[in-house]
């Protein structure tokens, strides 16, 4: 599967790290610092990194020559987006099914990769993903360690209510990894 990795220059260490994930598991990655999207017709998927800077290069693309043309029609359905931060979306990408990392300074899981080949058009087998999930489904969370998430699986909010979180257990003198819905308060630990 051909995959063009869209980013910007400030994101470079998330997209070497992303780069190296989706080549361990087959994928002929193409890295593109252009402009977001920027055209080629070759492309099985397009992977775009989501960020204040991403957004920056969006709206100056946006003002100049408007939508990219790799994003009308069915394009979008080869568009899959991996959210590095909480920097809001364009309304023109609010539909697109995407990857939110909880914590972009935590490394991916090799699951994040397998999930971006999976929701491109490449369907590949579904990694584990925890919560409800359906072809449906928008957003999944990267959670590292503690895996990749749908939605709460107590209550089935979608993962973009679900939050990472560290603490210390004194009493059993360890360092946890949390993940918290803020819907129902369900949550789960690994250790740090």
């Amino acid at each position: 599967m051909r995959t063009r990795l869209s980013y910007r220059p400030q994101d470079e260490h998330l997209a070497s790290s992303l780069s190296t994930l989706l080549r361990h598991i087959g994928a002929n990655v193409v890295r593109d610092t252009d402009t977001p999207c920027s055209d080629s017709s070759d492309d099985d998927a397009i992977v775009l990194l989501w960020s204040a800077a991403a957004k920056a290069a969006w709206g100056e693309t946006q003002a100049n020559i408007g939508l990219p043309s790799r994003l009308t029609g069915t394009a979008t359905s080869r568009l899959v987006l991996v959210r590095l931060d909480d920097t809001p979306l364009p309304p023109s990408l609010s539909g697109v099914r995407r990857i939110r990392l909880a914590n972009s300074k935590e490394p991916m899981a090799e699951g994040t990769a397998a999930m971006i080949v999976h929701m491109g058009p490449a369907a590949g087998p579904v990694p584990a993903v925890r919560g409800h999930y359906s072809e449906h489904t928008m957003v999944i969370s990267d959670f590292s360690r503690l895996g990749l998430f749908a939605s709460c699986p107590r209550c089935g909010v979608s993962s973009e209510r679900l939050r990472p979180y560290i603490t210390v257990d004194h009493l059993e003198d360890r360092a946890l990894r949390l993940v918290i819905c803020g819907a129902c308060g369900w949550q789960d630990a690994c250790d740090l």
